[in-house]
Parts: structure tokens; C-alpha cells; sequence
């Protein structure tokens, strides 16, 4: 076996903006969205609910549900995840469940049927489909974080207009979407469908969500059905601003403990490590730059749903072991993106992976692990990088190097066991 490199730990402060009062903001901004429409006591509100895991989510939404039902209205809880869940109203109904959003906690309904109506055509030939729970209701809520999206680009990316087209859209809708992008702009297809849909429902509009680098909400902001289609981009562009970043630019092998749905819709954040472009391949549009990923676990929360293992080229076998195939193909076929569910190199440990990049590249390979796309500013860094390190973070707090450990196995410990 090759001689293990050196390494380091370090942890590089975040400057952040404040979290929110989450109850206070949520009341308020709702206030502001409930005023703009005329309602009636006794009508019903699907509040949308996606599937990814966004700081204090359910607080977020047990607050909505408690505003509306002061306002003498009647709300439900609507899935808005596409595929998601193994595309089944059980499985989504799950998803939210592992999300802490619960039917009885709630005291409503949860409506999940995957069942959707065809509304009609973009001027690209885009169906748009959309589901038939939501039409039913009186008027519909989102209620959805705005972020930059792991595959697309443009003014529209992960938020209120891709949940209600996409997320509404059930597996019928999401699969005609993600079909479609590979031909037609995203923003475009989404705008359109949007104009679409609005004509055959009452949006009240969307609570949307920001998160700051330390995954607390920052900004809870109503975001009126008449002022959607400006006020989103301007959103996304903030969110871009707090987006984390790992602290070096040029990485050999990038070992993450684990990935999940609910850390990023491909199971590890593709604008943080380098893959927004290219599953194999980092672009020079991208911040950093880095040629080989090695996945060690799966998140409890993603119940077995692997999607984007496949944009690693290396992983351990008790990787494989813990995937739901099933669950992680539909996914992934579903968007459109089949190598998001091909298996890396499976190796028995850390060790023989190491190993494996050490041959390859030279014992002078920079080696970076995080815990998670979520968490890149707590790190092991092998000796090569420590130079990168320093000058792109003066303020970060470095061990000393120490010959890089493994347990018996051959494994690495968790970044957390260094916290």
C-alpha cells in the first residue's frame, strides 16, 4: 500500500446574515399575500410542499397552515415533487413524513394522488401537465427555498415556478419537463407553462425561502401571483450570494461522507463541488475544479434514493448495499438524467480508494473530505492544499497535519468524529 498523505483539519468561519424569527416572519408575510386576494370563508388552500430538506421547513409550514385557518379557510397539504417519493402518492406522503411534516401534527388533509390533467402546449410543443388535486382546490399556495439549480441555468432555476410547473407537474409533468430541456431553455419553458396553468387556477403566489451558508433561513418573503414572474430571478440572485463554497479551487479527490435527497435534488450540490456543467468533467464556469468524487454514505432521510451517486466516480460497497435502485432510477429517468443513478467504482474501503487516486495522480494529490455539500467550510485537507487554503481563507482555524487515520477497516472517520 502507498504511504498515506498528510493532512489537516480546518474550519473556515462564514460570515452569514442573521436567521429570521421563523413564526413572526411566516405570520406577517402571509398577512401581506392573503390581502391581495379576495377570499371566502370555507374555501379550500392546497399549500404546496416539495421534497427537499429546508432549514425549519416545518415550522415554516405548521405556521402557514395555522394563518390560513384563522382566516376561517380550509387547507390541505399537496406534495409538489415531481417523481419524487418513487412516484407514488405513499411514497411522497413519505417524503414529507421524513420532513417532519406530519397530517396530524398539521390537523389536515394530506391529498398526494399523482393523477394530472393536460392544461396544453408552449409554443415549443412542451405538454404541460398538472395536477388534478391542485385544480380542484379554490386557490393554491407554494411555499418553496429559492437556490441555484444543480443541472440548470438561466433567471428561473430551484423555486416557486419550477415547483408549480414541475412539482404539480406530478411524474407525468416532471417527465415532459426534463424530456424537453434538453431541446428548449428552461426560463422559457417555465414561463410559458407557468402563463398556462395560471389561467386555469387561482394562485395566491408563494412563500419563498432563502437559506444562508450555515443552512438557516434568512429571508421568508410573500411573493404575490402578480409580482412572481419579476421577483423571482432578483431572489434567485441573492441566494446565489449565500451559496457555500469549498475553499479550494483545484481538487484532486473530493471525498464526501454523504449525499441525500434532501441535502440537493442529485444527492450532493453540483454548484459546490464543481458539476453543474458536466457529471464527470468540471467547467471552467464552474467555481471549483475537481476530477474525481468518492461518496462514503447515503443520509438516513433519503431512504435508499441514490440519485447523482453516479456523478461520483468512486464509492464504497456499503454504498451499493444501502441504494433502493428502484427508487433512485425512477428519479433519475425522470429527470432526464440517467447517469445520475450509475454506480461509481465500488471499493471495499477508503483505504483502497485512496490508493487507487494516489497511483494515478502522485502522492502529491489534493484530498479534501466534507461531511456533505451543505457543510464545506468543515474539512480535512490533505498537506498540497493547505497553501490554496490559507490564501483563500486567512481566518480559517487549522490543526496540525498528522499522517492521515483509518480505522481498522480501512475507512476514514467521519468529518463530524473531528468536530
Amino acid at each position: 500500500m502507498l504511504k498515506l498523505p498528510k493532512v489537516a483539519f480546518a474550519y473556515c468561519p462564514v460570515e452569514t446574515s442573521p436567521p429570521v424569527n421563523i413564526e413572526d416572519s411566516v405570520a406577517q408575510q402571509m398577512s401581506y399575500l392573503l390581502a391581495e386576494k379576495q377570499m371566502q370563508a370555507g374555501q379550500s388552500v392546497a399549500v404546496a410542499v416539495g421534497s427537499r430538506g429546508i432549514a425549519d421547513l416545518s415550522r415554516v409550514i405548521s405556521t402557514i397552515i395555522k394563518q390560513l385557518k384563522q382566516r376561517n379557510l380550509v387547507p390541505f397539504i399537496i406534495p409538489a415533487m415531481g417523481s419524487h417519493g418513487g412516484a407514488t402518492a405513499q411514497g411522497q406522503k413519505g417524503v414529507l413524513n421524513s420532513l417532519g411534516i406530519l397530517a396530524d401534527d398539521l390537523g389536515v388533509e394530506f391529498r398526494a394522488e399523482m393523477e394530472t390533467e393536460h392544461l396544453g402546449e408552449t409554443s415549443d410543443a412542451v405538454a404541460v401537465h398538472f395536477s388534478r388535486v391542485a385544480i380542484s382546490a379554490d386557490h393554491i399556495l407554494l411555499c418553496n427555498r429559492i437556490k441555484p439549480h444543480t443541472n440548470f441555468a438561466g433567471t428561473i432555476q430551484s423555486g416557486l415556478q419550477k415547483m408549480l410547473t414541475i412539482g404539480l407537474g406530478k411524474a407525468t409533468g416532471a417527465a415532459a419537463y426534463h424530456r424537453a430541456s434538453h431541446n428548449v431553455p428552461f426560463d422559457k419553458m417555465i414561463r410559458e407553462s407557468v402563463e398556462l396553468i395560471r389561467q386555469r387556477i387561482s394562485l395566491l403566489g408563494g412563500i419563498a425561502l432563502l437559506e444562508n451558508s450555515h443552512k438557516q433561513l434568512c429571508l421568508i418573503e410573500a411573493v404575490p401571483c402578480s409580482t412572481l414572474a419579476q421577483r423571482e430571478p432578483e431572489l434567485l440572485h441573492q441566494a446565489e450570494a449565500l451559496m457555500p463554497r469549498l475553499p479550494i479551487s483545484k481538487i484532486d479527490l473530493l471525498i464526501i461522507d454523504e449525499i441525500g435527497k434532501e441535502i440537493s435534488g442529485t444527492g450532493l450540490d453540483t454548484n459546490v463541488v464543481g458539476r453543474k456543467y458536466n457529471d464527470h468533467v468540471s467547467d471552467q464556469r464552474d467555481w471549483c475544479q475537481t476530477r474525481f468524487i468518492h461518496v462514503r454514505g447515503l443520509t438516513e432521510a433519503t431512504a435508499g434514493n441514490a440519485t447523482g451517486i453516479g456523478i461520483a466516480e468512486f464509492c464504497t460497497q456499503s454504498v451499493v448495499e444501502q441504494i433502493a435502485w428502484p427508487k433512485t432510477i425512477i428519479n433519475a429517468i425522470t429527470a432526464g438524467h440517467p447517469t445520475s443513478a450509475m454506480c461509481p467504482v465500488a471499493y471495499q474501503s477508503d483505504r483502497e480508494v485512496i490508493d487507487a487516486v494516489l497511483r494515478m495522480l502522485g502522492e502529491q494529490a489534493k484530498i479534501v473530505q466534507i461531511k456533505n455539500t451543505l457543510q464545506p467550510n468543515r474539512l480535512l485537507v490533505s498537506q498540497s492544499c493547505l497553501k490554496e487554503l490559507k490564501e483563500n481563507e486567512p481566518e480559517a482555524r487549522i490543526s496540525d497535519l498528522y499522517r492521515m487515520n483509518l480505522t481498522p477497516n480501512g475507512n476514514l472517520p467521519n468529518i463530524a468524529d473531528h468536530c
